[in-house]
């Protein structure tokens, strides 16, 4: 167990992060507040994210270093950062993102001044060009980002409620608010949330974190994301390779939403049974997205402007 004093800790997963990750450690160690310890682990990286990550240890004494002897799977190396650490606070880092300057900084000061606030994040950019359509794009990658424009927001939003319930609703504002896993929390609240293994277990973290108190999101952007990693798996991919089944994709919310009737309760989710209704269309929503990917793999790198990082971070 990490015998850690410190205000705040930060849990940095990495699998095959070459890349990026000296860029999510630069953006960590230009952060104005700087009484923090950093905490990565290696989810057995097969390229030279070991050697990057050891002469980061080696120039700065916040940082601690492990490495996997085995692949744990991203959810397991998500909860053994978060199970060694006894700090107050906590956030995790993917290996692809960075942040401002002034992340920790402003994060910090909600969680200190507001004792209902359980977790604290800005909005959140995606890196390049990804979302913004240009009138002299071809056609495919114009339609491309258009629909996912259509389906995702971008935003998040505050939840601002004295009941369970509410806070919910507020929360549920935004498909995107699954990205708050990425907030920084009381680190005995997130402890206590995550403790389950059902898909998407980002999701159902949030809306069990909710239970303790509020999420506070600042209207400025504060996080900034890549598009490599688990999130971008192509399931064309995964099918024509026979390791998912169709209707898994086709129904992939199915458990969730079993989940949420059965943890939140039939009232919470008629309450925002248009969420819901939306969230069953996920699965053809994807099914389309990636046969244009796939069609269009040639012009992978243009759509997505970064290769895909890994998917086991």
């Amino acid at each position: 167990m990490t015998k850690d004093v410190l205000k705040v800790s930060i849990g940095l997963p990495v699998f095959n992060g070459e890349k990026t990750i000296g860029r999510a450690i630069e953006s960590i160690l230009s952060q104005t507040f700087k009484e923090f310890i950093v905490i990565i682990s290696d989810n057995a990286s097969t390229d030279s994210t070991q050697i990057i990550c050891e002469e980061y240890e080696k120039k700065d004494k916040r940082i601690r270093y492990i490495r996997q002897k085995n692949n744990l799977g991203p959810l397991k190396n998500f909860r053994f950062l978060l199970d060694i650490t006894n700090s107050k606070y906590f956030v995790w880092i993917a290996h692809d993102d960075f942040w401002d300057k002034k992340f920790l900084e402003k994060n910090i000061g909600i969680l200190d001044s507001k004792k209902d606030v359980v977790g604290s994040i800005g909005q959140t950019n995606f890196i390049g060009d990804f979302w913004v359509v240009n009138k002299n794009e071809k056609f495919i990658r114009k339609t491309y980002k258009k629909i996912r424009r259509h389906f995702l927001s971008l935003e998040c939003y505050s939840t601002n409620g004295s009941k369970y319930e509410d806070r919910i609703k507020n929360c549920l504002k935004s498909s995107r608010y699954p990205a708050c896993i990425y907030s920084l929390f009381r680190t005995n609240i997130l402890k206590k949330s995550i403790n389950h293994t059902i898909h998407p277990w980002d999701a159902i973290s949030i809306l069990k974190i909710l239970k303790y108190g509020n999420l506070h999101v600042f209207d400025e952007t504060l996080l900034y994301r890549g598009q490599g990693g688990v999130s971008n798996t192509n399931s064309i991919e995964l099918l024509i390779n026979k390791k998912v089944k169709f209707h898994e994709i086709l129904i992939n919310r199915i458990p969730f939403q079993k989940w949420c009737i059965q943890n939140l309760g039939k009232k919470v989710f008629l309450q925002n049974i248009g969420y819901f209704i939306k969230l069953g269309s996920s699965g053809p929503q994807i099914l389309l997205l990636d046969t244009i990917k796939f069609l269009f793999k040639k012009d992978r790198k243009k759509i997505y402007f970064e290769e895909d990082l890994g998917n086991k971070y």
